[in-house]
């Protein structure tokens, strides 16, 4: 068999008239390719917003009944802005105000509705995703101080490919003990999700600031989660009675 002759740029450039064509030719191809792979990891709903409404009510009060609330759930003028916002970003909208490839981290007061909305999107993207048997991702729902335990008595590389919904995100300790070792699991979480690319959202009371602050994940995570999230605010006080 004839020896493979190794050739320079030089020589490649000079027998490819084409070359630049070529490299941008593959380019584009590569770059559909990633956005084709983002597409099959993400769910988009086919729906009109007053399916939708009607659907979040409904799994909404899922939501309370589960926690023993025997009521209906109710959209109103402090959480509607951001369940529109939930539309534009399930079916794909551009009329969404942030970036449709990052999470979203929904901020507020304590009991102004956070866990309630997201644990509502979550319960309405698994149930589709079962009942029709699709070929998606489901979200994993979770409490960051269960989280970080979870993490510790399993492993961290168990949580980084998953789509997650980080509850009460911030509130959990910084710094463990673990067999005499001081790990930060949660910081270990979100930088290796933010290297990986991996879909996450959450809920917090904390702003941007306070979480890139030194008592929280320090100003590297901080900066990292810049790219992970859309940052949302829901307006509102305690809605707990």
């Amino acid at each position: 068999m004839e020896k493979r002759k190794d050739l320079s740029i030089q020589e490649v450039i000079l027998t490819n008239k084409e070359f630049y064509h070529t490299v941008q030719k593959d380019v584009h191809e590569i770059i559909a390719g990633e956005k084709e792979m983002i597409r099959k990891h993400r769910l988009f709903l086919p729906l009109a917003y007053s399916d939708f409404q009607n659907l979040f009510i409904s799994f909404g009060t899922i939501c309370l009944l589960n926690r023993n609330q025997n009521k209906s759930f109710v959209i109103d003028g402090n959480n509607e802005s951001v369940i529109k916002q939930l539309y534009y970003y399930a079916t794909n909208n551009s009329s969404f105000s942030g970036d449709l490839t990052k999470g979203i981290l929904l901020q507020g007061k304590y009991g102004c509705g956070k866990t309630i909305l997201l644990e509502t999107y979550s319960l309405l993207h698994n149930h589709i995703v079962k009942r029709f048997c699709l070929n998606y991702p489901l979200l994993l729902f979770i409490k960051s101080v269960e989280l970080q335990e979870q993490i510790r008595k399993q492993s961290v590389s168990m949580f980084v490919r998953r789509p997650l919904i980080i509850d009460e995100f911030g509130r959990e300790s910084k710094r463990i003990q673990d067999y005499g070792n001081i790990i930060r699991p949660i910081s270990e979480l979100l930088s290796l999700r933010s290297d990986a690319g991996t879909l996450t959202h959450g809920t917090t009371n904390f702003i941007l600031n306070t979480l890139s602050s030194d008592e929280f994940y320090g100003g590297m995570i901080g900066d990292r989660l810049k790219t992970m999230f859309n940052f949302i605010t829901l307006p509102g006080e305690s809605r707990r009675v």
